[in-house]
C-alpha cells in the first residue's frame, strides 16, 4: 500500500503542474486521493491501451513489484483471481480498498466526504464482477440513469446527490449544458473536508492585515495569530519555511510551505513549485528537517471553492483513449464496445478559520514567554503552498496554492 501512496503523491504534483501552467497566480485546491480513487474505478474496468494510459499517468505501473516483503493480502488474493479479470487493476483496487478503509475508520474526528460515483446510461449493461469490485474496493456504487431520454432529470439527480454528500457546500456540480442525450458515462467526484485545529486560534487575536499578492499589490485579509509549539523547519534548497498545523487528535495535519519574503514573492513560489517531488516532500516534512519550536504564527483565513473539467486536463497529461468513443476500451465495465467516458468533473471546497477544539490539557501545555524567549516567526502574509495529510499513511488528501486569500 505504501507504493500506492507514493503513486498518488507523484500524480498530485503532476496534476498541479498541468492545472497551474496557464495561470501561475491563481488559487488552486484539489484532492489527489479522491481523483486517484475515481480514476482507479475506471481503471478497474479499462482494458488494453485505455488501462495502460491510466497506469502510466497515475504511476500505478511503478508499484506492483515494489511492495514490502511482509505478507501482502492484496498480492495473495490477486494471484488467486480468475485470469479473465485484469490482475493489475485488481491489485490497484485492493490497495485503494485498504487505504480508504483506514481513512473511513477515523472520520469521527473530522468530516471527509469523498463522493465518487459512476452514472451510466441505462442502455449499457454493467458486468456483475465490475459492480461488485466498485462496491468492495471504492465504497460506492454505479447508478443507471436515462441520459438518452431525460438528460435534465439525470443532471438534477446527480447534482442533488453531490449536494447531500458535501453537506450542501457543493451545488450544481454539472451545469445545464454539461449533460445531454449523447452522454453515456459520467464520473462524479466531489470532496468536502472540515476539521478542527488541535490548538485553536483565539478570535480576539484575528486582525486585518496586508497580504502581499505580488511585488506591487496588497490586499487586506483576516489574519489569525497565536503563539505556541509547532513543528517547523527551513528548506535551504528553495529558501522556504515548512510548518505543521495539526488537526484534532493529530491524525491529520496541514503543512504550509512558505517561501522567504522577497520583492517578488511569486518568483519564490514558482521556484518552490518547480522543485517539489514526492521524494523531496518526504524529506522536507520529516523529523530530520522539522523540529518542535516556539512559534509566533500568523495565518490568513480563507475559503477555496474550485471546479475542474478534467477531460482536457487528463488528455493533455496522456489519458486520451477513455474519452474517445472510437478508441475507449471499457469492456471490463460493460460488454458494449461503444462505452466511453463522457465527463469527469472535480469540485472541491475548503474553509480555514480560527475554530479548533480546546483540549483539556491545552492550558497546561502552554509555555510562558519568559521561559522561552526565542520565538520563530512564521508569517503567511504572501503566497504559499499547503497540503493536508493523513499522518499514519502519509496520504496527501488535499493540495493547494493560495495566491489571494
Amino acid at each position: 500500500m505504501d507504493s500506492l501512496v507514493a503513486a498518488n503523491t507523484k500524480f498530485c504534483f503532476d496534476l498541479f503542474q498541468e492545472i497551474s501552467k496557464d495561470d501561475r497566480h491563481k488559487n488552486i485546491f484539489f484532492s489527489p486521493l479522491s481523483l486517484s480513487a475515481a480514476l482507479g474505478m475506471v481503471h478497474l474496468g479499462a482494458r488494453n491501451d485505455s488501462a495502460r494510459q491510466i497506469d502510466e499517468i497515475l504511476h500505478f505501473n511503478e508499484f506492483s513489484q515494489n511492495e514490502s516483503k511482509e505478507p501482502d493480502p492484496c498480492l495473495k488474493s490477486n494471484k488467486q483471481k480468475d485470469e479473465s479479470l485484469n490482475n493489475e487493476s485488481g491489485l490497484v483496487s485492493c490497495y485503494f480498498g485498504q487505504l480508504l478503509s483506514k481513512l473511513d475508520r477515523i472520520k469521527t474526528d473530522y468530516t471527509l466526504s469523498i463522493a465518487n460515483r459512476l452514472y451510466e446510461e441505462q442502455e449499457f449493461p454493467i458486468r456483475q464482477e465490475y459492480s461488485d469490485g466498485v462496491i468492495q474496493f471504492y465504497h460506492t456504487t454505479i447508478e443507471s440513469v436515462d441520459f438518452q431520454k431525460n438528460p435534465e432529470k439525470s443532471r438534477q439527480e446527480i447534482n442533488f446527490w453531490v449536494e447531500c454528500q458535501s453537506e450542501g457546500k457543493i451545488k450544481e456540480l454539472f451545469s445545464e449544458d454539461a449533460i445531454n442525450a449523447d452522454t453515456v458515462l459520467v464520473l462524479v467526484n466531489a470532496v468536502y473536508f472540515k476539521a478542527k485545529w488541535e490548538t485553536y486560534f483565539d478570535h480576539e487575536n484575528t486582525v486585518d492585515a496586508p497580504f502581499c499578492l505580488n511585488a506591487n499589490e496588497n490586499k487586506s485579509v483576516k489574519m489569525m495569530t497565536q503563539k505556541g509549539l509547532y513543528r517547523i523547519g527551513f528548506i535551504e534548497e528553495v529558501k522556504a519555511q515548512i510548518l505543521e498545523m495539526r488537526y484534532t487528535k493529530g491524525k491529520l495535519s496541514m503543512f504550509v510551505l512558505l517561501p522567504s519574503h522577497s520583492k517578488d514573492n511569486l518568483r519564490g513560489l514558482e521556484e518552490l513549485e518547480r522543485k517539489i517531488t514526492y521524494e523531496k516532500i518526504e524529506a522536507w516534512s520529516s523529523s530530520e528537517n522539522m523540529s518542535e519550536e516556539s512559534v509566533v504564527l500568523s495565518f490568513p483565513q480563507f475559503t477555496l471553492e474550485d471546479s475542474y473539467d478534467l477531460n482536457s486536463i487528463l488528455q493533455h497529461m496522456g489519458i486520451t483513449d477513455i474519452f474517445d468513443e472510437t478508441r475507449a476500451d471499457l469492456t471490463g465495465i460493460s460488454p458494449s464496445p461503444n462505452l466511453y467516458l463522457s465527463k469527469i468533473i472535480h469540485k472541491t471546497f475548503v474553509e480555514v478559520d480560527e475554530n479548533g477544539t480546546q483540549a483539556a490539557a491545552a492550558t497546561g501545555a502552554v509555555v510562558s514567554e519568559r521561559s522561552l524567549p526565542s520565538w520563530v516567526e512564521f508569517n503567511a502574509n504572501h503566497p504559499f503552498l499547503f497540503f493536508i495529510r493523513h499522518n499514519k499513511t502519509q496520504t496527501i488528501l488535499f493540495y493547494g496554492r493560495v495566491c489571494s486569500p
